[in-house]
């Protein structure tokens, strides 16, 4: 975690040592943002969360009977999906170009095997709320670029079917940081509105606890990469 907020203060560092001269109209302006856009969730490290990761690898259930077999269900794809975002931000009066601010991301993603479709599926969803810094470096050029710093939360769900062939589920949840970066360019398709639609890549980096099984607490590490299309009154 010092790690992480280190990283963050060095990126506001950054944005204000090149923020001198740097004075862009739409940073001079509050933002009230909402997005969507396309994520996909890349799994680092976490015994049960690479455990479960291998299981999909191999294309077989995350159930195991009580002969220690398990149904061969065919490869998962990459856990893709959906990312809504908002967030809030205010020009500094001291610094130019440069917007701080909160914002809200929930990311939800998960994949279903080429076999047994609906009967199974994996389910990786993750919220962040966070701090972040805002910067628009050019005066003419709307490119911005982001830093974030805060709280995640992930919840996983395996869904499978039981000895008794039903379907069921299992649920893990764990707290922790986030970490996030962005670089995005700001359009301003209307001459006299304010209103701004903005175009971004975001990675985010988390590291969590969570609660499982015959493990106790498991330290999970995983990023996602989101690319998020936005409108800003």
């Amino acid at each position: 975690m010092k790690k992480s907020i280190s990283t963050f203060t060095f990126f506001v560092s950054v944005l204000v040592l090149f923020s001198a001269n740097a004075q862009n109209p739409i940073s001079q302006k509050i933002q009230t943002e909402f997005g969507i856009g396309f994520a996909t969730s890349i799994l680092h490290s976490g015994k049960e969360l690479m455990r479960s990761q291998e299981l999909r690898e191999q294309g077989l259930s995350y159930f195991q009977n009580s002969a220690g077999i398990r149904k061969n269900v065919g490869s998962y794809g990459t856990p893709i999906g959906w990312v809504l975002t908002t967030a809030y931000y205010r020009p500094t009066k001291k610094v130019k170009g440069l917007m701080l601010g909160t914002a809200l991301r929930a990311s939800l993603t998960g994949s279903e095997p080429s076999s047994d479709g609906y009967e199974e599926g994996y389910f990786f969803n993750y919220i962040t709320i966070t701090g972040g810094a805002k910067y628009y470096p050019f005066t003419q050029n709307n490119l911005f670029l982001l830093g974030e710093f805060g709280m995640a939360s992930v919840l996983t769900k395996n869904r499978f079917i039981n000895s008794e062939g039903k379907q069921n589920y299992f649920h893990q949840f764990g707290v922790g940081t986030n970490l996030s970066a962005a670089v995005g360019y700001s359009f301003k398709p209307f001459k006299n509105s304010e209103k701004t639609f903005d175009m971004k890549a975001v990675y985010q980096l988390n590291n969590t606890r969570v609660e499982v099984d015959n493990i106790g607490n498991d330290s999970w590490q995983f990023s996602g990469l989101n690319f998020i299309a936005s409108v800003n009154f």
